[in-house]
Order: C-alpha cells, then sequence, then structure tokens
C-alpha cells in the first residue's frame, strides 16, 4: 500500500510539474525606440546568441549595442526604417549578415558582416526593391532545404531566393506567382504559407483568397492558381494553419492587425472558410504572431499582443498597457478549438515582426521583442 501511495504521490508530482505555467524572465536590452522587427544568431562568433534590430546588434551576454549603419534620430512619433530583420550568411563567407526590410515600399537591403573587423558600420546593398504587405516570410517554400523571401515586390507577390555567391551583390531576381496585386500593395496585411488543398505542396494564402502550388517545378514562376476563397475580411497579419476540428482540413488562424482579437478561419469542404473571432475584448492590434510550442506539450501554440502605438505615438499615453499573451490551444474533434491566454507581459507588446526561437539553447521557447517601447528578451524559466 506505501508502494503504491509513493507511485501515485509521484505521479502527481511529475503532472503538476509537466503541466506548471511556464514562468517568463524579463530583459530590457534598450528603452529606445530602434526597429518593429527583430533577429537573433552568433555575429561575433563567440558560441553566444545575439540580437540584432537593423540598425544595431546587442552583443551577449552583456547586451553590448554596436552599430550597424548609421543611427537614426529616435522618433516614437513616427515610423522605423527596420520592419523586419532576417539574419543568414548570404554571401556564404561563413559569417551571419543582417537583411533588413524597411517601411513599406522601399528597398530592402542587405548589411555584410565584417568579420570582426573593427567598429565600422557593415557594408550596406540593396538586395531587392519595392516591397509590399506589411507580413513577409523567409522560408522553405518548396522544400528544398533552401529559404525563399516571399513578400510583394514591386506590387506584385513573388518568392526571392538568395542568388548565387558570384551574384549576391547584385540585385536579387524576383519570380512572381501571379498576376494580382491586391495583397502586395505596400500597405496590404496578411501572408501565410501552408498546405490548403492537401497535395502535400506549401500554397499561399491571404485575406482574399489563396494560391496553389504547381506541381511542376518549371511553373513556380507566374504559373500559381489563384482560388477566390474569402478567409477573413478585417485586416490581418501573419497567417497560420492546423486543422482545428479534426474534419481532415486546414483551417487558418490570423491575428487582426487594426482590430481585436484572433480569429478561426474553417475551411469549409466546398474550398470557403468561415470565420469565427476570438478574445475581441482582450487584446486589440495584433499587428504580428508566431507560432510555437511554448509548455513543450507537443501542440504548437499562438503568441501575439499588442503593437504599441502601431500607427502612432502619443507621450501622455506613454504608460498604456501593451500585453504579451501565448494562447493555449486546445482542439476537440468536431468542436472550434478554444484558446486559453497566458499572460507574458503587459508593458511589451509586439513589434511588425517578433521571435519565438530557443535563444539559449535549454530547449525551451523564448520571445524576443522590438517596438516602440524598446528591445526586450523573455527567457523561459
Amino acid at each position: 500500500m506505501k508502494k503504491f501511495l509513493f507511485s501515485f504521490s509521484l505521479l502527481a508530482c511529475l503532472a503538476s510539474i509537466s503541466l506548471a505555467e511556464p514562468k517568463f524572465k524579463k530583459i530590457t536590452l534598450d528603452d529606445k525606440f530602434r526597429s518593429e522587427g527583430v533577429g537573433i544568431g552568433d555575429f561575433n562568433k563567440d558560441g553566444k546568441n545575439d540580437v540584432v534590430v537593423g540598425e544595431v546588434w546587442y552583443e551577449a551576454p552583456k547586451w553590448i549595442p554596436h552599430e550597424i549603419r548609421k543611427l537614426r534620430k529616435e522618433n516614437r512619433g513616427g515610423y522605423t526604417d527596420a520592419f523586419a530583420v532576417y539574419p543568414d550568411d548570404y554571401n556564404r563567407d561563413g559569417w551571419l549578415d543582417v537583411l533588413v526590410i524597411p517601411f513599406h515600399g522601399a528597398d530592402a537591403k542587405w548589411y555584410e558582416n565584417p568579420k570582426n573587423k573593427g567598429e565600422g558600420h557593415w557594408k550596406e546593398r540593396v538586395a531587392f526593391k519595392g516591397t509590399g504587405n506589411e507580413t513577409r516570410l523567409y522560408l522553405d517554400l518548396f522544400g528544398s532545404g533552401e529559404k525563399v523571401f516571399l513578400m510583394g515586390v514591386e506590387e506584385k507577390i513573388a518568392w526571392v531566393p538568395v542568388p548565387s555567391v558570384a551574384k549576391v551583390n547584385e540585385l536579387w531576381p524576383h519570380n512572381l506567382i501571379g498576376d494580382d496585386t491586391k495583397p502586395a500593395y505596400r500597405y496590404a496585411h496578411g501572408l501565410g504559407a501552408a498546405d490548403v488543398n492537401g497535395d502535400g505542396l506549401l500554397d499561399i494564402t491571404w485575406g482574399g483568397g489563396w494560391w496553389a502550388q504547381p506541381k511542376k517545378k518549371g511553373d513556380r514562376a507566374g504559373k500559381w492558381k489563384y482560388h477566390s476563397k474569402q478567409i477573413v475580411k478585417d485586416g490581418v497579419a501573419d497567417m497560420y494553419h492546423l486543422d482545428a476540428d479534426g474534419d481532415g482540413l486546414n483551417d487558418v488562424l490570423c491575428t487582426s492587425a487594426h482590430g481585436t482579437g484572433i480569429y478561426w478561419c474553417k475551411q469549409k469542404k466546398d474550398g470557403g472558410f468561415e470565420t469565427s473571432p476570438f478574445h475581441k475584448g482582450l487584446i486589440r492590434e495584433t499587428h504580428s504572431a508566431n507560432y510555437a510550442d511554448v509548455n513543450g506539450d507537443g501542440r504548437k501554440d499562438l503568441i501575439t499582443g499588442r503593437r504599441f502605438f502601431a500607427h502612432g505615438y502619443r507621450p501622455s499615453l506613454a504608460g498604456q498597457a501593451s500585453e504579451l499573451y501565448w494562447f493555449d490551444i486546445k482542439t476537440t474533434k468536431g468542436k472550434p478549438p478554444e484558446f486559453v491566454p497566458h499572460k507574458i507581459d503587459d508593458q511589451s507588446g509586439v513589434g511588425a515582426q517578433f521571435l519565438t526561437e530557443d535563444f539559449n539553447g535549454d530547449k525551451k521557447v523564448d520571445v524576443i521583442v522590438s517596438n516602440r517601447k524598446g528591445v526586450f528578451l523573455f527567457l523561459q524559466e
């Protein structure tokens, strides 16, 4: 009997540990408005992840700032020219470079890592022109192991591969998926990639419909079939996909860029979508979102928050709450999903792009944010 009670107590203890709500330690790297996007990587090859926000990278572990380019005068009431930041070794020299997506409609530029040679600004080159849509993706779109950029380029949705070493210093060629310009103009919202039709290939979604990826490699430029099936009418941001009700069809999860709440867009058998809002009174201006397993239960969660003063800043309201949440998505076959909110912070929110990554190698999801309130790292304890 004692053995049984001990075993039961041990199991109960283990269950309580596994179900414990994740807690986060907040680290403020900067209290200035540097950017709306953020990236991470080991920029000086010391074995530690650093943080980059476009014009500055912060050296771990003391978060010493180093300029990548000339600093702009801080203007919390204006806009930054760094809305998304993507570190990668673009010239294949073994050092992480940085690509910065600027204000909508401007040219994307990449900055070459100087390999620890002094504190000068990094060499700047234009990668591609006229970026559009306020959601940008850098992903393995074709399952080849090579990432490409997906966004509006010169007011057309396009995918942009990283060129060969011989041509990386030139303009990067872009490949249109079709002629429709609606989701590609400079202030358009909403973009995602998932297998909508179940053929094993990643398709492209926006609020007004979706494009099916061609089965032939030669048709990837310009021959994506468009399906005019309204997914959601509201201006949305990042779009993620899962079969939330177990009917075998991929649904869409997205957030409201300018309104309130989050959305579940159920895919119907006829290919259309039925949209249901959640938590409309809880959170607003959810201008970006991520999809990752925060609590380690093997299921991905939705992480989002308020983009602090997304379209302007008033000093009198500087202390206003700017929440950051993760939502535990509970699914039951034949029923709508349940989004259980867990607050991470109320004085940070999100930017136009933020990260959910294992920053320190402990196999837990951390959160990295840059916006008008500053630059923040949330380490899961």
